[in-house]
């Protein structure tokens, strides 16, 4: 026991070296944390914060190879580290690959399976393309706009933007909980701002973000209704990811498109959705991670992929179902919560849009419709969760894995630290706004509806430590039941998730998932793809062969092959 503890001790300082020194060698670099480089501060503070709590998560339940994933964490946080601190060199790609292929170790606490195998692939193959445009950028010369195109692309790809999104779900479905929490809080947000300090800056053009906002606006309706009807709670969340990546992708497609104007409402919306930007990224980063977290764990501990055969397994982790609500409240829009502060500003600066001339507003209103169905949706997503994982009673015939008080430790410790993230952060917002790179982008109005917001969160947080510390609850003496008050407690009557988005599946789900629980889009773009591939095994052979499956690796590298062909032949268009 006390050896186990001792490299539980040297474990933790491994994955927290790892993930802390990248940041102290951006702080000694002579950057500008302040300045142009503040993206780059955040994330790589975001990765610190992420990459305790998921180890944290790491000790409550992975008891093989604990060793091999510590290592595989170390190399995930220095390498995603490396593509923060690379800049514009062929660093940036190299420790990318080496960011995805650690994850290899970082599944070796999980038995290795089809899910497993295929979550692995996917995200290799995510982060081998994004690497091969991400080398385009980097050997083109500095300031020439294809290499800010090819960035652009790979940074899409890698975040999950609408139409790039289809390695998402596959992801999500197979890799453990500590891992996809990792992912949705650190690795999905470090396109992002790459793009803020890479791509923004020198793109005046506003084309490209008139051309990524429709797509942006789609993918926030397509992830929120997909999500909302899924039957996986991982692929759900999956989605619900998607839905609050495009949500990101539209915030900053907004800011750039009127960075460079002269009208004084285009200069305000640029402003006021650049640091809508920031608060909903801290929004995604702190409450998916508590999401993926919590219904993670109940999917590992049930070992099933169907959201009504969990319901109230998230009980016998031990935990008040209050506590593991904390993300489930963020995205309902609860005061208090960093959900409450991303949404409702999202709603104010609509207002504003609403109030400018039809001629300055007709371009995003058409949009708002999709985007604020997708969000409710979304939102919605996690309500039925949680209400089936961890309010429902439980089968008390299901047989779970041992579970002890250690294991409830580490996971209170793990969505507590983020818990405290979500419910701190909206009151220190006003201060957060002060910072030098964000206060240039305040408007006065702007920072009254903030400071406003903060204002209701402050009281409603302080009301609810109030009823924990002075007990002012009303104390329950007798429980009434809907069933004619006999106190039967039964699992028959817990709620399944499937409650919540039947009555809607035939007349909306229908058009984005089938009965199996497939996305109806992404299996039409799998099969487009596959004719592609198709189309090269065609020049390959005519002629059929006993070993298919030769020929659909030849076809594979035709066609990477082909790519990179061309993006060279790109690269050097002109000086031929």
């Amino acid at each position: 026991m006390e050896v186990n503890r001792k490299f539980s001790l040297l474990s933790f300082i491994l994955v927290g070296l790892s993930a802390l020194l990248p940041l102290v060698i951006f702080l000694q670099s002579g950057a500008n944390p302040l300045g142009e480089d503040f993206p780059i501060l955040l994330g790589l503070v975001l990765q610190v914060y992420i990459g305790l709590s998921a180890f944290m998560l790491v000790q409550s339940y992975e008891t093989d190879n604990k060793e091999k994933v510590a290592v595989g964490y170390a190399l995930f946080w220095a390498s995603l580290g490396v593509c923060y601190l690379a800049g514009k060199s062929i660093l940036l790609p190299v420790a990318l690959e080496i960011a995805s292929f650690s994850t290899i170790l970082i599944y070796s606490g999980t038995e290795f399976g089809k899910k497993q195998i295929e979550s692995l692939g996917s995200l290799l193959l995510a982060s081998g393309i994004s690497a091969i445009f991400l080398s385009a950028w980097v050997f083109l010369p500095t300031g020439d706009p294809r290499g800010l195109v090819f960035l652009t692309i790979a940074l899409l790809l890698k975040s999950g933007f609408s139409g790039f999104h289809i390695w998402l779900p596959k992801v999500n479905e197979g890799g453990p909980s500590h891992a996809l929490g990792a992912f949705a809080g650190a690795l999905e947000i470090f396109p992002l701002l790459l793009f803020c300090r890479y791509v923004m800056p020198y793109w005046e053009d506003p084309i490209l973000y008139q051309v990524l906002f429709p797509f942006a606006a789609l993918g926030v309706f397509f992830g929120g209704i997909t999500s909302f009807f899924h039957k996986d709670p991982k692929k759900a969340l999956a989605y619900s990811s998607i839905e609050s990546i495009n949500f990101l992708w539209l915030c900053l497609s907004i800011s750039g498109m009127f960075q460079f104007g002269e009208d004084a409402d285009l200069i305000f919306l640029s402003k006021s959705f650049y640091l809508l930007f920031f608060i909903s990224l801290l929004n995604h980063s702190f409450s998916k991670t508590f999401q993926l977290f919590s219904v993670g764990l109940v999917a590992r501990l049930r070992n099933s992929s169907s959201t009504d055969e969990m319901k109230g397994i998230g009980r016998y982790i031990g935990i008040s179902p209050l506590w593991m609500g904390l993300g489930t409240f963020s995205y309902a829009v609860i005061p208090g919560t960093i959900g409450f502060i991303s949404e409702s500003t999202y709603l104010f600066l609509n207002a504003k849009i609403l109030d400018m001339p039809l001629g300055r507003s007709l371009f995003l209103l058409p949009a708002m419709l999709f985007i604020f169905f997708g969000i409710i949706l979304g939102g919605f997503t996690h309500i039925r969760l949680y209400m089936s994982l961890f309010l429902s009673n439980p089968d008390p015939n299901i047989r779970l894995p041992e579970w002890n008080s250690t294991k409830r430790f580490w996971v209170l410790a793990s969505v507590g630290s983020l818990g405290l993230m979500i419910f701190l952060l909206p009151v220190l917002m006003p201060f957060i706004l002060m910072l030098p790179p964000l206060a240039p982008y305040v408007d006065d109005s702007f920072r009254e509806w903030i400071v406003n917001l903060a204002f209701v969160s402050g009281v409603t947080l302080i009301f609810i430590i109030s009823l924990v510390v002075f007990k002012w609850a009303h104390k329950i003496n007798k429980r009434r039941f809907w069933d004619c008050g006999n106190g039967y407690l039964g699992s028959e009557l817990s709620i399944p998730a499937s409650v919540f988005s039947e009555p809607l599946r035939n007349s909306l789900g229908r058009y984005f998932l089938t009965k199996e629980g497939i996305s109806i889009i992404d299996q039409k773009f799998l099969n487009g793809f596959h004719k592609v591939l198709d189309f090269g095994k065609y020049f390959v052979s005519k002629e059929d062969h006993e070993d298919h499956e030769v020929s659909k690796y030849l076809a594979i590298s035709s066609m990477f092959l082909l790519a990179i062909l061309s993006l060279l032949i790109l690269g050097n268009w002109g000086k031929i």
